[in-house]
């Protein structure tokens, strides 16, 4: 069995109360199903993280299992625009396979940037996230609103696929997309120094319960609490770097993908 970390694992970027994202390569299902039963188990310690294996072939109606020429045969012809753009962040991590999906990954990503269209695609995807998983206040959903994480993340992962740039990790891929000339040294310095903040916002929230949490606390109190465990005197204070760090992303994102619209 051969398993490939995704999303924010295969990035190294994991914080509290993530699920593990996986892909699983090889002929059988049986190692991974003992695998996904396994970490499920509670111990005394508590739980270890959940394995995701949703971004595979076909998602939960596909097969958990599936071979390099299966993955490469759905790439090639069925897979969506995000899914390709989902191999960003793909890093194998055991299994004698590793270099195999590797290559056939990276192929796949490459030709995907390629795509006339993959501005439009992207920000496409990212209107429908929105829609989708926004929690219906703008300025309270710091993951997935205007300026948010997922804007800061899928304003690089274009750039990285038109430039043919791979780096799972999201600061790695801003310093070389910055070297490349893609982006400029302000604008990586203050692009990792906006999404450096709502990360730190999301670790703070969910270190808290240890839970998913994607957006701020609508209570002031609440807002107020966050502050503090952010080493800020005053919600106001805290307030105006997270406007700032929000209006920074978009303002990068609209500047290298204004084309679309």
């Amino acid at each position: 069995l051969t398993i490939i970390a995704m999303g924010k694992f295969g990035g190294r970027e994991i914080t509290y109360g993530a699920d593990l994202d996986v892909l699983f390569v090889g002929e059988e299902s049986g190692s991974a199903q003992k695998l996904l039963a396994t970490l499920s188990q509670a111990s005394a310690e508590g739980s270890l993280s959940r394995l995701d294996a949703r971004l595979r072939p076909d998602g939960e109606k596909g097969t958990l299992v599936c071979t390099i020429e299966t993955f490469d045969a759905y790439y090639r012809s069925r897979a969506q625009p995000w899914e390709l753009q989902a191999l960003s962040r793909a890093r194998p991590i055991t299994g004698t396979r590793q270099d195999d999906f590797l290559a056939m990954a990276q192929a796949a990503w490459r030709r995907a940037g390629e795509s006339p269209d993959l501005e439009l695609n992207i920000d496409n995807m990212l209107e429908r996230i929105r829609r989708e998983r926004g929690s219906g206040s703008e300025f309270l959903d710091f993951k997935t609103g205007t300026g948010g994480i997922i804007e800061a993340e899928f304003l690089v992962q274009t750039l990285q696929m038109r430039s043919k740039l791979w780096e799972p990790n999201w600061s790695e891929a801003v310093t070389i997309l910055g070297t490349a000339g893609r982006l400029s040294k302000l604008e990586s310095d203050e692009l990792k120094q906006a999404y450096s903040f709502l990360r730190r916002c999301e670790s703070v929230l969910r270190r808290y319960d240890n839970n998913s949490v994607s957006t701020m606390p609508a209570d002031p109190n609440q807002q107020l609490l966050l502050s503090h465990r952010l080493g800020e005197e005053t919600v106001e204070r805290f307030h105006e770097k997270y406007s700032t760090a929000r209006g920074t992303i978009h303002e990068i994102y609209l500047h290298h993908m204004k084309p679309v619209r």
